[in-house]
Parts: C-alpha cells; sequence; structure tokens
C-alpha cells in the first residue's frame, strides 16, 4: 500500500515542477545608472520595451494555453500538471515595465532630446 502513495507523490512533485519557469524579474534600480549617458538611457529603454513586448506576447500565450489545459484538465487530470501556475512572464514583464518608468524619468531629468513619453506596453491578448 506503501510504494503506490509514494510512486504518486514522485509522480506529482516531478509533474509539478513542469508547472512553468520561475521569475527572475530585474531590479528597477540598478547599479550604475545614475551615470548612464543619454544615448546608453535610451538604447537601455529601448531594449527593455522590445522585452517587454516580447513578454506580454508570452504572457498572452500561456493564459491561452491554461485555459486550454483546464477545461481539458476538467475531464483528464494530466493536463492540470501543465498549467502555468507561476506566472513569471507576467512579473517579469511588471519589473521591466516599473524599470522602464524609472529610466524614462532619469532620461527626462537629465535635459535628454527628444523628450521621451512613457507609455505602458499593454498585455497581449491570448490569441485564439
Amino acid at each position: 500500500m506503501e510504494k503506490p502513495v509514494t510512486l504518486c507523490l514522485i509522480a506529482t512533485l516531478a509533474l509539478s515542477a513542469c508547472a512553468g519557469r520561475a521569475p527572475n524579474p530585474v531590479e528597477t534600480v540598478q547599479k550604475g545608472d545614475a551615470d548612464l549617458s543619454c544615448s546608453e538611457l535610451r538604447t537601455e529603454i529601448n531594449t527593455n520595451t522590445n522585452t517587454l513586448q516580447a513578454l506580454r506576447k508570452e504572457q498572452g500565450d500561456k493564459a491561452a494555453k491554461n485555459a486550454v489545459a483546464g477545461v481539458t484538465g476538467a475531464f483528464l487530470l494530466v493536463p492540470l500538471f501543465f498549467i502555468d501556475a507561476k506566472g513569471a512572464a507576467g512579473e517579469e514583464a511588471r519589473a521591466l515595465q516599473n524599470r522602464n518608468h524609472g529610466l524614462v524619468t532619469r532620461y527626462n531629468n537629465k535635459q535628454c532630446q527628444p523628450k521621451i513619453v512613457f507609455k505602458e506596453v499593454e498585455e497581449a491578448e491570448p490569441e485564439e
């Protein structure tokens, strides 16, 4: 009796590791930010914006996959193990958004030209 229970626990732990990747958010303020030139700030903002757009797309894709896995999981147990419960893309996107806000403020406070208006990157809608 103990052997099947142990096997079930091991299988559950192994499959729960598949439930998405761990988030790795950036820090809002990083060492050396104060020393960045206008050009370097603009490059960092653009790079972050591109990464942010990719994360928002990943977040939308994960939402669609989670919806499918949730509906399928209502009938079969196995798909429930593949739901991304960690929300790494969303957490990383929020952190990048906050970082960009700080960088844009720093850029504009340095009187860099052309002025940059901070614009939040919206969440991507899940593709059907």
